[in-house]
């Protein structure tokens, strides 16, 4: 058998510190890298946070229920009446998310026989595996909350409900921001039925400026084309410059493409092989969780046009459960004990916000809440080309 500086290769490869701290760092590192972080709640309190986090244990395949909200779903009472005539029990509404996991393994391409080339691997192995975890996390996230969007905004073509007319000209202006924004305050889709008002995200600061600023705005996540073209609609100007005065003082706009009617944007990029980002028409969706399957291509334009799913979003959009951060795992080769295999998992749940009256015992079933996304219009453009 293999010989690890006097331990065998399985006794070398087991040493529990490595593990922990592999583990840690990849969890820190991966997080600190994803374009998701900085709309994640930092506590279970936060209602202004895109992403609402909560911590419970849970292991591959449960069904977790997150608790929405406490609805009330009456008229209450008019007129100069008792208390108990007005009064309402909170009904407690819940989301069932299933809980998932997702693993990659790296081998080694050579004999690993010393400590110091065992170690060189494991470094290598570690930084490959962070990166794609980085990759991972934040594609699930822009799979899911693409997925069947109940509210759709067409460039260019406002009062459709679909994207069937989107054309190679119909890339995204300030006009469709303006027209996301209007339907995120009034609770409206393209056919003027109700549907959720977004909530809108709320900022505080105090830069030691001697006075605080609050700021309640809208986010909207936009891929490479859509970036792009928006420069070329002849307001972009006064919106990039919006956006840069405010970043002096608050660092959230920082890097935005422009700040406008409210609604921050922000440069995504574009879904690639090597690249997390906004899907298009032409993705193909990697299912996670509750939604396994979902067609992409139903946002595609006239003649198949590809498009860009562009995401507008509000506070508390998604939902994340978690347990644990990222598992680590060193192991001899099963073939030949020289050689090492290096790998990660994760077990978490992700889904958009959205609740059901069926699962909810009927509760609500008439609400423009059910079977409708809580907090994400999805703004469909063409790529231009």
């Amino acid at each position: 058998m293999s010989v690890f500086n006097g331990m065998s290769a399985a006794d070398f490869l087991s040493d529990a510190d490595t593990k922990v701290g592999y583990s840690k760092e990849i969890t820190r590192q991966a997080m600190a890298k994803s374009k998701v972080k900085p709309f994640i709640a930092r506590s279970s309190n936060d209602m202004t946070s895109i992403i609402k986090s909560h911590t419970q244990t849970c292991t591959q395949g449960n069904i977790v229920a997150i608790t929405l909200a406490d609805e009330l779903v009456e008229s209450g009472a008019t007129g100069n009446v008792t208390l108990n005539a007005s009064s309402e029990e909170l009904k407690e509404i819940k989301q069932f998310m299933k809980v998932d996991s997702y693993q990659h393994s790296v081998p080694s391409t050579g004999n690993v026989v010393t400590q110091r080339t065992a170690n060189d691997f494991k470094s290598k192995a570690k930084s490959a595996l962070t990166n794609w975890e980085t990759r991972k996390f934040d594609r699930t996230f822009f799979h899911l909350m693409s997925a069947d969007c109940t509210n759709i905004v067409a460039c260019g073509h406002h009062s459709d409900a679909n994207t069937t007319n989107i054309e190679t000209a119909d890339i995204l202006t300030t006009s469709d921001v303006e027209e996301a924004k209007r339907r995120a305050e009034l609770g409206e889709d393209a056919n003027g039925n109700g549907v959720p008002p977004l909530v809108p995200i709320h900022t505080s600061t105090n830069e030691n400026l001697g006075y605080y600023e609050d700021v309640e705005y809208f986010v909207m996540l936009v891929g490479t084309n859509s970036a792009r073209n928006i420069k070329t609609d002849p307001n972009w100007a006064e919106a990039r410059k919006d956006a840069a005065e405010r970043g002096k003082t608050n660092p959230i706009f920082t890097g935005a493409l422009g700040f406008w009617d409210g609604v921050l944007l922000l440069p995504a990029k574009t879904d690639t092989e090597r690249n997390s980002g906004v899907v298009t028409s032409n993705t193909k969706f990697k299912g996670f969780g509750s939604v396994k399957k979902s067609d992409l291509s139903i946002y595609a334009g006239k003649d198949s046009q590809e498009t860009e799913v562009n995401l507008f979003l509000g506070a508390g959009a998604a939902q994340i459960v978690v347990d644990m951060g990222v598992s680590y795992y060193d192991y001899p080769a099963q073939d030949d004990v020289r050689r090492m295999v290096a790998a990660v998992d994760r077990v978490f749940g992700m889904a958009k916000t959205k609740f059901s009256a069926s699962a909810n015992d009927g509760i609500l079933e008439d609400s423009i809440f059910d079977g409708k996304d809580y907090g994400v219009i999805a703004v469909v453009a063409s790529t231009g080309k």
